[in-house]
């Protein structure tokens, strides 16, 4: 597999599988991403990952996020915790792609329902992100990888379907550390609305927009194999 595959098809997945909390139940979330890398192999992908940014739209059970990955790709996936429906667009290096499941009928999907074993240790440190206090949580995955997360308890978004929002950490993620495939991403709020602003309908939608392939996820995952 070649790098730029391999990087795009850890996100992709990292996104999609690691499955918001008064508080604010609706609202509009920006975040500002950063990446670096040790690996001299991944400076180039580093580069086309400047100007990453993710945005998070909240609302009755219903949950969009758009992650933008620099110059690579851009994700939307949209998920109904209460239908159990998600719907992940990718338009970028692999073309535009469509992908819809629904986790009732994708129960034995191991993929997609295996919830990784993880270690998670929270903390009493506190720090204040856009006027919202935080604490820190460790999660320690299988392999030992340890990520860091600020989260709130006075946001709440429904994390099913949403890889980032870990059900494992008790509130919202201002702020958080991981690193895939060699590379360090640190995505930060930098702002918070508490409304949904635009047309709802159009937002939370679940028809797959002109231009896109339906797919698998088996399918994409070939796709992301293409450099072997």
């Amino acid at each position: 597999m070649n790098i730029m595959n391999k990087i795009l098809l850890t996100l992709s997945l990292s996104f999609l599988s690691f499955a918001f909390f008064a508080q604010l139940k609706e609202g509009h979330v920006a975040y500002k991403i950063e990446t670096s890398t040790d690996n001299p192999d991944m400076q180039m992908a580093i580069g086309m990952m400047q100007g990453s940014t993710m945005e998070v739209y909240f609302k009755d059970k219903l949950t969009r996020a758009e992650f933008k990955m620099g110059t690579m790709m851009t994700m939307t996936t949209v998920s109904n915790e209460t239908t159990g429906d998600v719907l992940m667009l990718m338009s970028g290096m692999m073309g535009n792609n469509a992908i819809k499941s629904n986790s009732k009928e994708t129960a034995k999907d191991t993929v997609l329902n295996k919830k990784p074993k993880v270690d998670v240790v929270l903390t009493n440190e506190t720090k204040v992100i856009e006027g919202y206090t935080c604490k820190k949580a460790l999660i320690t995955d299988e392999e030992g990888t340890v990520s860091t997360f600020w989260f709130t308890e006075e946001i709440t978004a429904a994390k099913k379907g949403q890889s980032y929002l870990s059900e494992d950490v008790p509130g919202f993620p201002m702020q958080f550390e991981m690193n895939k495939s060699g590379m360090k991403m640190t995505m930060t709020v930098t702002k918070v609305e508490t409304k949904v602003s635009g047309n709802s309908s159009d937002l939370f939608s679940f028809s797959i927009p002109a231009g896109y392939k339906e797919m698998s996820l088996d399918q994409m995952k070939q796709m992301g194999m293409g450099g072997m």
